[in-house]
């Protein structure tokens, strides 16, 4: 099968992504009507100055959402309930189609159809829902796919495209022994959408800015410090959306608004409150990343893409279970946003490693044997969980 036999798309294969773009753009749609979250930020939407960008960053320093369902209410002309499920279902669309593409670009020898519909599971996906655990199935555990927080929606498909660019400029980087230096056009790219992910929710930025230093430290030592021109080449790529960051973070906790008074450092106490036990709950929701990561591991497949995933879902975890809001927000748990991010990030890599061993060319003339089994029946829990969860909210009326 040739590279051009590789990449088209077959009827079955439009079918199935017709199908996806359906089912998700309506699951959007609807959650966003019930979703806790969307009431306040639906206000803070009707009340954008989009004339004065200086008052519109410093009353809401995150407003990319709210420009969007900005722009759908004067568009349409409807009713701001209905713009906001507009917008996030067509966001959440665009996540589907960013991961269908890398998952397509990055695995060869799939047929259209299976990438299409693994990744609608990936995008249905929930944490195993123990109702003898916990009686929700969201709090407490997570998801890697947030339906009632439409910030959270908004800065999910510019974090995947900002994942796999780096991912592929790293992996080549150390390909070519960090000969050649980063991509111009692919730096300003990268720098460009980090900023509009800090604009979309800096849930993204806390995560990554501290796994790329990590993993550029780890290369440092391996690699005797030949790594270091890309290292400084990313930094460079981060400097602004850092800067982006900061003015956020004061605008956030030190302002006066009064609806935060900074920060506190409380070990699981923000993350323990909705759960009897915290690594039961981390089980429940990555049990397939887990089991995935294992596999790989086994077949001797693992890379740095995947070893980036799993360092921002470690730092995710640190701001967690460390962190906490001083004020009325304390048990908003917002330092828990990235590592719902970087959840979805592992997610995607275990997906696409799924797909990797189980489904592309590499299989030819292998079998499938206990460990696909044992990964799809976890998977299929997680798809069955992640089903109720939406008619948990959408039909059952649950907020969360």
């Amino acid at each position: 099968m040739n590279n051009t036999e590789n990449r088209r798309i077959g009827g079955i294969g439009w079918a199935v992504i017709a199908m996806s773009v359906a089912i998700l753009f309506t699951c959007g749609f609807l959650t966003a009507l019930v979703g806790i979250d969307y009431e306040p930020h639906e206000l803070i939407a009707l009340s954008l100055t989009p004339s004065d960008p200086v008052g519109l960053f410093k009353a809401h320093p995150e407003p990319f959402w709210h420009l969007l369902t900005y722009l759908a209410v004067n568009v349409f002309r409807c009713r701001v309930e209905i713009a906001a499920g507009i917008v996030s279902g067509l966001l959440i669309v665009a996540t589907y189609v960013i991961a269908f593409c890398a998952i397509r670009r990055t695995v060869p020898g799939l047929e259209s159809h299976e990438a299409a519909g693994l990744d609608l599971v990936l995008h249905l996906a929930g944490p195993i829902y123990a109702w003898f655990f916990n009686k929700t199935p969201y709090l407490g555990q997570g998801s890697p796919n947030i339906w009632h927080n439409p910030t959270s929606i908004a800065v999910r498909p510019i974090a995947l495209l900002v994942f796999v660019l780096v991912s592929s400029m790293v992996i080549k980087a150390r390909s070519e022994d960090f000969e050649h230096g980063i991509p111009a056009g692919t730096a300003v790219l990268t720098g460009l959408l980090l900023i509009l992910s800090c604009l979309a929710k800096p849930s993204f930025v806390q995560v990554f800015y501290p796994a790329i230093f990590t993993l550029m430290v780890i290369w440092l030592i391996m690699y005797r410090g030949r790594n270091l021109k890309t290292a400084l080449q990313l930094f460079l790529v981060c400097l602004p959306s850092l800067i982006v960051m900061i003015l956020q973070f004061v605008n956030a906790f030190y302002s006066g608004s009064g609806k935060s008074g900074g920060l506190a450092i409380k070990p699981f106490v923000v993350a323990g409150a909705r759960t009897r036990s915290i690594p039961i709950s981390l089980l429940l929701l990555l049990a397939f990343p887990l089991l995935m990561l294992v596999i790989t591991a086994v077949k001797k497949s693992l890379n740095w893409s995947d070893a980036l995933a799993w360092l921002m879902l470690f730092w995710g975890l640190v701001w967690r279970l460390l962190l906490a809001e001083k004020g009325e927000r304390e048990w908003h748990g917002n330092f828990s946003w990235g590592f719902m991010l970087a959840s979805y990030l592992v997610w995607y890599c275990a997906v696409r490693n799924y797909l990797r061993h189980y489904f592309s060319e590499q299989m030819t003339g292998n079998k499938r044997g206990f460990g696909f089994v044992l990964a799809t029946l976890v998977l299929a829990l997680h798809l069955i969980s992640g089903i109720y969860y939406i008619g948990y909210l959408v039909i059952l009326g649950n907020g969360m």
